[in-house]
Formats: C-alpha cells, sequence, structure tokens
C-alpha cells in the first residue's frame, strides 16, 4: 500500500506545512500578543500565519482527495492497518469539520471552545501520522528479490504440452 515517491514528499509537505503554520499561529495568538498605547492586543504577524494555515489546509484537502481512491480504499478493503488509518482518518474529517466551523459558524461563545478543540486535535494528529506509518511499514510484504528457483525439489516441473498436428 506504500505511496510513491513523489506522494509521500506531498502527502508529507502539506501537512507539515500545515502543522507548522498551526502551531505558528498559535504561539503568535496566546504567548506574543503585542502590547501597545491601548493595551495588549494581536501579533499582526497572526494574521499572516493564520491565512498560511488556511491555505495549506485547502492544498491538504486536495492531497488527502488523492490518497482516498487508491491508498485508503485499498487499505479499507484489504483490511490493513484498518484501526490507525481509521482513526487518522476520523481525526482529519473533524479538523475538516472543526475548521469549517470555526471560519463560518463559530460564534463568539463558541469559537475559544471550538478553537481548542481544533487546535488541540491538530496536536495529536502528528502522534496519529506516525503511528499510521510505522504500523504500515511493520505490516508490509516482503518485497520478492528474486525470482524463486522454479526446478528446485519444492516444485514439480511443468507437464510438457504438445501441439497434435491433424
Amino acid at each position: 500500500m506504500r505511496l510513491s515517491h513523489g506522494h509521500r514528499r506531498w502527502v508529507y509537505w502539506s501537512s507539515a506545512l500545515l502543522l507548522v503554520s498551526g502551531i505558528l499561529w498559535l504561539v503568535f495568538h496566546y504567548f506574543l500578543r503585542m502590547h501597545g498605547e491601548l493595551g495588549e492586543g494581536p501579533n499582526p504577524l497572526e494574521t499572516w500565519w493564520l491565512r498560511l494555515h488556511g491555505g495549506a489546509a485547502m492544498l491538504v484537502l486536495v492531497v488527502l482527495g488523492s490518497l482516498l481512491p487508491v491508498h485508503v480504499r485499498r487499505g479499507w478493503h484489504q483490511r490493513r492497518n484498518l484501526l490507525a488509518g481509521a482513526a487518522l482518518g476520523t481525526a482529519a474529517l473533524l479538523l475538516i469539520a472543526s475548521g469549517y466551523t470555526l471560519y463560518y459558524f463559530g460564534g463568539e461563545e463558541a469559537r475559544p471552545w471550538i478553537s481548542a478543540f481544533h487546535w488541540g486535535l491538530g496536536l495529536s494528529a502528528l502522534p496519529l501520522v506516525i503511528w499510521h506509518i510505522g504500523r504500515g511499514r511493520t505490516k508490509a510484504e516482503p518485497k520478492v528479490t528474486s525470482r524463486p528457483d522454479l526446478m528446485s525439489p519444492a516444485s514439480e516441473p511443468l507437464p510438457a504440452v504438445r501441439k497434435q498436428v491433424s
């Protein structure tokens, strides 16, 4: 079920950009607030990290969509790495839903709760990804490096088929 090298790069780099931009938003939002004449306010870079995070989320949605027809479908039908894959898929769906809710529906009372849920789940997604990759690599079938000897004692020679001419 291994992804091609190029596909793996897209998955890893887009996910890393999403995670890093989210972490940077958290740091700037909660720890690097600006103190001005009117009191404490948001850091000007906080908005840019959030914009980058939103753009990275769109890229990750495309990458996740590219995984569905082959990687996810085959893994599901072959019953391979199901628990880790289902946990990761559920986390992705919840992150998508909570991000959408924050952007479009988050009222002032609910926004802090939805935000905490979203970034808490986002931070926990990294161990889920590592778990899914690790389980997938340990469960992978061994690669065949050479053809088995057709005339080994364990195998019988194929019967000769002769074409009869009438």
